[in-house]
């Protein structure tokens, strides 16, 4: 499965690379792979980890879970549009900021948030995917209680 993440109104793209499905519900598409292999700049790198991905069907976000050792080392939320999915490929737009959680939820941050205000005045970003993003921000932090969803990672 390849996963396609662009930036807005920009011709930059990352591409991910997931070996099997684990879960594919009406709500989100549950990814895995053993060692991620992503190709970012033309390169190909790899983190040689287990990561999951979390791609919500109707969203404004996704969760990568990153492992090491096989431990949960963090939950690493996207903020993007809800994803395309296309036989063996998905895509979404990349909107730039990311919230990280540690992997016991006690600790969390906001990452780039002045690079998502630069941009939206650069590249325009529309009023539609300005407004989803705020919303998906605050989905997020809400979720850090949400016993139920955090029962995907046990």
């Amino acid at each position: 499965m390849t996963v396609i993440s662009k930036k807005y109104n920009k011709k930059e793209s990352l591409r991910c690379f997931f070996d099997k499905i684990i879960l594919d519900n009406k709500e989100f598409l549950v990814l895995t792979t053993d060692d991620f292999k992503y190709i970012k700049n033309n390169k190909e790198r790899s983190r040689g980890h287990r990561i999951d991905l979390i791609i919500f069907k109707k969203r404004w976000f996704n969760v990568f879970v990153f492992y090491k050792n096989d431990k949960k080392q963090k939950f690493y939320f996207n903020i993007a549009s809800p994803a395309k999915i296309k036989d063996k490929h998905i895509e979404y737009i990349d909107m730039d900021i990311d919230l990280v959680f540690s992997n016991d939820l006690k600790e969390s941050e906001i990452l780039d948030i002045e690079e998502f205000e630069s941009h939206k005045k650069d590249y325009n970003y529309s009023d539609f995917f300005i407004k989803n993003s705020l919303e998906a921000i605050e989905q997020v932090k809400e979720l850090k209680n949400n016993k139920n969803f955090w029962r995907l990672f046990k």
